[in-house]
C-alpha cells in the first residue's frame, strides 16, 4: 500500500466528533482532515446556515455515508447530550472527540459584565466539559479513543485588548485536558493544541493588519499559521503515531 493511500485510510471504520466546524477556522480544516483519512465525522456549530452550507460542501465531496452534520448550542447540555446520541447513532459508535469551540469578546476587566463574562467562559471551557462528559461512556467503548481539546496562547500570552475572561478559559481548558488525561488513563487520551495567531477569513475580518504585521514579525517563523497546520497537529493526536502521548500540549504558531 502506497503511502498516500495508507493516509487516506488512516482512521477508516472510527468516528469522529468535531464541534465548532462549519466557520472557516480550524474546526472545519481538522473536519477535512478526518476526513480524508478515512473517518465518519459528525460535525456541529450554532450556526444552522453554516452547518448547512458545510454540510452542503462535504457530501459533495465525501459522499453521504461519511458525513452527518447538527446544529448545537455547545454550552447547552441538553443540545450536547442530543449531539453525541446522534452521533452514535449515525454511525454506530465514537471514537475521537474535539473540542474546538471558543468564543473571545474584547473587554478590560473593569468593564466586562458578569453577562460577558459567563458568556465566554460558557463558549470556551463549559462547552468542552460537557462534552466531555457525555461522550465519555462511548469514548470507553472504543479501542482508540482520542480527546483533543482547542486551546490557545491566549492562556499564556493575552494581550492587553480585554482577553481576561478567553485567557481564563482557555487556561480551563488545559487544567481539564489534565485532569481527563487522569481519568481517562489507559483508555483514553486526552490532549490539547495550543494554537497562536491563525489566519483565516474572519481573522481578517477582525483583526487590525498592523497587530498581524507586528506578530509576523515577533514569530520566530515569520508568520500566521493556518488552520490546515493546527488539523494536521490533532490528526496526529488521534493517530496510532501518538499512543503514548496524553496530557500533553503542543502549541502552532507560536
Amino acid at each position: 500500500m502506497s503511502g498516500a493511500a495508507a493516509a487516506s485510510d488512516l482512521f477508516g471504520g472510527r468516528v469522529a466528533l468535531v464541534n465548532a466546524a462549519a466557520g472557516s477556522g480550524i474546526g472545519g480544516a481538522i473536519v477535512r482532515a478526518f476526513l480524508a483519512r478515512g473517518a465518519c465525522v459528525m460535525a456541529t456549530d450554532k450556526s444552522a446556515s453554516r452547518v448547512e452550507r458545510l454540510r452542503l460542501s462535504l457530501v459533495a465531496e465525501y459522499g453521504e455515508a461519511r458525513v452527518a452534520t447538527r446544529t448545537v448550542d455547545a454550552a447547552d447540555e441538553a443540545a450536547v447530550a442530543a449531539s453525541v446520541a446522534a452521533t452514535v447513532e449515525a454511525f454506530g459508535a465514537l471514537d475521537m472527540l474535539v473540542n474546538s469551540v471558543g468564543f473571545n469578546s474584547l473587554s478590560r476587566i473593569v468593564d466586562t459584565t458578569r453577562e460577558a463574562w459567563s458568556g465566554v467562559l460558557d463558549a470556551s471551557l463549559t462547552s468542552h466539559f460537557l462534552h466531555l462528559k457525555h461522550a465519555w461512556p462511548h469514548l470507553l467503548a472504543s479501542d482508540h479513543a482520542t480527546v483533543v481539546n482547542i486551546s490557545s496562547l491566549a492562556n499564556e500570552r493575552p494581550t492587553a485588548m480585554g482577553e481576561a475572561a478567553y485567557a481564563a478559559a482557555k487556561a480551563g481548558v488545559l487544567g481539564l485536558t489534565r485532569a481527563a488525561a487522569a481519568e481517562g488513563a489507559p483508555r483514553i487520551r486526552v490532549n490539547a493544541v495550543v494554537p497562536g495567531l491563525i489566519w483565516n477569513d474572519n481573522l481578517a475580518r477582525a483583526v487590525d493588519e498592523d497587530y498581524i504585521e507586528r506578530y509576523r514579525a515577533s514569530s520566530p517563523l515569520g508568520r500566521a499559521g493556518t488552520p490546515e497546520e493546527v488539523a494536521e497537529v490533532v490528526m496526529f493526536l488521534c493517530s496510532p503515531a501518538s499512543a503514548h502521548v496524553s496530557g500533553s500540549e503542543i502549541r502552532v504558531a507560536c
